[in-house]
């Protein structure tokens, strides 16, 4: 991941796969963290549930005002995606 700031390593495995209702995906770089994404079913359409556990609260905590703002801009992305795909 390239930054303001240099370059981070991003790397990180799909730990676990049940199609099409979960995805797993575990951060193996630091910071160590490990991401559970369920998609629902519900009558407006999908409900989209986004967890992220970090290998301590002193981590979570640190990162914390990074992270929040980032998952925020990748779920607008996201619905962004959904209700306006592309043409093609």
């Amino acid at each position: 991941m390239h930054g303001p700031h240099g370059n981070y390593p991003n790397e990180s495995v799909f730990a676990e796969i049940e199609s099409p209702r979960k995805v797993v995906v575990q951060h193996v770089a630091e910071p160590r963290f490990r991401l559970t994404i369920t998609l629902a079913p519900s009558a407006a359409g999908t409900v989209v549930s986004w967890s992220q556990a970090f290998e301590s609260s002193e981590v979570a905590s640190r990162m914390e005002p990074i992270v929040v703002p980032a998952n925020e801009q990748n779920l607008d992305r996201l619905a962004k995606e959904v209700l306006h795909p592309a043409a093609g």
